[in-house]
């Protein structure tokens, strides 16, 4: 078995002692020998379902060739890749094909330099993640069964792999004395106190974590030591987790994702060319020097009153301590260190969108404090507003969207007299029975709503074979741009959506939203997008509820149009925000309390997105 190194036996356990002790001979000898020929190293590889590496880099495809972002799950999507930014070498897991060691030259990310940070051609985990697709990852004719369902119903019994018998009983309890901190904007949990087995999900910066009492393993590239997390897994202390509840990235990171919210933190996008990031609240002298002498005038008590949407972001929090007397923001593990001036890191794309936490007056002027730790003057942004509407659960199909504004409901008297008796608003989702009377829709409430007020959604007449009792899925219909999540043949949410501009074309030369049926590889609560530089360069932070279902294509929210129901994105499935949150604790695997990410794997149900025309 590939290892990251001689794996230390913790104080406090005995268990299989003798075995440890061999085990430990065994990798010291493959360890040493690996030096001289590489093909020792071969005989130490296991099986690719049990420790298959998310693959790093930027996905070819999905929502318009963006640097988009996924994680490949333990049965393995493909190319698609992790979050942190394509710059952040320093993050990266070792390559899948090399044995756990990383080829010389490359780094531990496993990838040559790429200013783009693109996965290139000769990148060994491209080959990797390729060999490890089964009908899932390359998306199936609809109603296929085979590897599709057995990834959609998981297997739960599933036996420890016996390199890590020795593992002792868990102990670590919810809300016990025993804490740790995630100090990286993915902050891993692996399978297995190991960082060659399979990743789980993460903890975002900040999250303050129950732990076991001592470490588990210890590994050549985790001196720290694993601990036990919950619900599963072992978190590493090192980069990304401390014992320390001071540490300054933990202090600063102070506030978490709302979730459930359509909008988990508030957002802005930059409304200047001189719209600069912070990384000290500065004094007037500073702003003026960096911004230009019109700063004063600019950023007025005035502007801040009449801000549109100002009351989104809600009235300023006093200033925290670690932001008094000049003290500077430290960046998070994960986060790419931007050169640092004076008092600020330069001037904000001006096509990106930035997630506040909190918001803090200062010298007169109100200041955002991001999730990256930057601080940015929000009068010289524009505050998002959610889109209002959205979509809503049904009892079955046929259902119906109302298309117009205030639309009558009726209910018919003892002579067969329609009678107005309240009105339905636009884009509201009822359930229908499939009755008609007059020109009129019969509702599930027994009232009436006129024929040619509602967009139809007709009860499917087969269903795909995955679609059995219990089994969670979702059917994406691209020509009528509507979304149906389903709990197995019964029909519980209708949303519209705006799928790819490419429509059914060639989703690898357009903007095409990719065809299939395929599991759910992973699930952000939160999850940053980045463009094509030599495209539309748009870098948006924290795009809310994502879920990635092959290589860079997703289901997430959208807060930047308003336009659902017409195809309008660049690959992705975009929802309103509010059927983003909806959608995202509807399917399956979940995503545990106090996680930020979860990466769906042979143990998990994965809930199956099914796209077609």
């Amino acid at each position: 078995m590939a290892t990251s190194g001689t794996v230390d036996k913790p104080p406090h356990s005995l268990i299989a002692s003798a075995w440890r002790l061999s085990m430990l001979t065994n990798r010291a000898v493959v360890f040493a020998a690996s030096a001289f020929a590489a093909s020792v190293v071969a005989l130490s590889v296991v099986s690719a379902s049990v420790l298959a590496v998310p693959a790093i880099g930027i996905s070819a495809a999905g929502c318009g060739r963006t640097a988009e972002h996924a994680t490949q799950s333990e049965a393995g999507d493909s190319d698609a890749a992790r979050l942190e930014s394509s710059t952040d070498q320093t993050d990266a897991a070792p390559a899948a094909s090399s044995g756990g060691r990383v080829p010389a030259g490359v780094g531990d990310s496993g990838l040559a330099a790429n200013p783009d940070g693109a996965v290139t051609a000769t990148d060994p985990r491209r080959d990797a993640s390729d060999n490890n697709q089964g009908d899932a990852g390359r998306g199936t004719e609809p109603g296929s069964l085979g590897d599709l369902q057995r990834d959609a119903q998981g297997d739960s019994e599933r036996d420890l792999h016996p390199d890590y018998a020795w593992l002792p009983p868990r102990t670590v309890v919810a809300d016990g004395e025993h804490k740790m901190a995630a100090t990286a904007m993915q902050a891993w949990v692996h399978e297995y106190p190991d960082d060659e087995t399979a990743y789980l999900g993460y903890f975002r910066a900040g999250r303050v974590i129950d732990r076991s009492e001592g470490w588990i393993a210890k590994t050549m590239r985790c001196p720290g030591g694993w601990y036990e997390v919950l619900p599963e897994g072992y978190l590493c202390r090192g980069n990304r987790a401390t014992f320390d509840m001071n540490d300054p990235i933990v202090v600063a990171s102070w506030k978490p994702a709302r979730r459930g919210d359509p909008l988990p933190y508030g957002y802005v996008r930059p409304a200047r060319r001189n719209t600069f990031l912070y990384f000290v609240l500065p004094t007037k002298a500073e702003q003026e020097r960096t911004e230009g002498s019109l700063m004063s005038a600019d950023s007025a008590g005035w502007l801040a009153a009449h801000q549109p949407n100002a009351d989104v972001l809600g009235d300023p929090e006093p200033v925290p301590h670690f932001l008094t007397d000049g003290k500077r923001l430290p960046t998070p593990y994960g986060v790419v260190q931007r050169t640092r001036f004076s008092v600020h890191e330069g001037r904000a794309n001006p096509k990106a969108a930035f997630a506040i936490m909190s918001v803090h007056e200062h010298e007169g002027r109100r200041f955002g404090l991001t999730t990256e730790l930057d601080l940015i003057a929000i009068d010289r942004t524009k505050i998002v507003k959610a889109p209002a509407r959205r979509g809503g659960e049904v009892d079955d199909l046929p259902a119906g969207i109302v298309r117009a504004f205030s639309i009558p409901r009726y209910l018919f008297d003892a002579d067969d007299k329609p009678m107005k008796d309240g009105a339905f608003t636009q884009y509201q989702v009822i359930s229908l029975t499939g009755a008609s009377h007059r020109d009129m829709y019969e509702v599930n409430d027994g009232s009436y709503v006129p024929a040619g007020a509602v967009q139809m959604i007709d009860a499917r007449t087969s269903f795909p074979s995955f679609a059995s009792a219990g089994t969670k899925w979702v059917d994406v219909s691209l020509n009528k741009q509507i979304l149906v999540a389903y709990e197995g043949r019964r029909a519980v949410y209708v949303a519209e959506i705006s799928t790819g501009v490419g429509g059914a074309s060639n989703p690898k030369e357009t903007f095409a939203t990719v065809q299939g049926s395929y599991t759910i590889r992973s699930k952000h609560l939160t999850a940053t997008m980045t463009g094509n530089r030599q495209a539309d360069d748009y870098e948006l932070t924290d795009v809310p509820y994502v879920q990635y279902f092959h290589e860079g294509y997703a289901l997430h929210a959208t807060f930047w149009h308003d336009n659902f129901g017409r195809p309008q994105s660049h690959g992705c499935i975009n929802l309103t925000p509010a059927d983003a949150a909806w959608i995202f604790e509807f399917t399956e695997p979940k995503v545990p309390e106090n996680w930020h990410g979860v990466v769906g794997h042979d143990r998990t149900r994965r809930s199956v997105i099914h796209v077609r025309p």
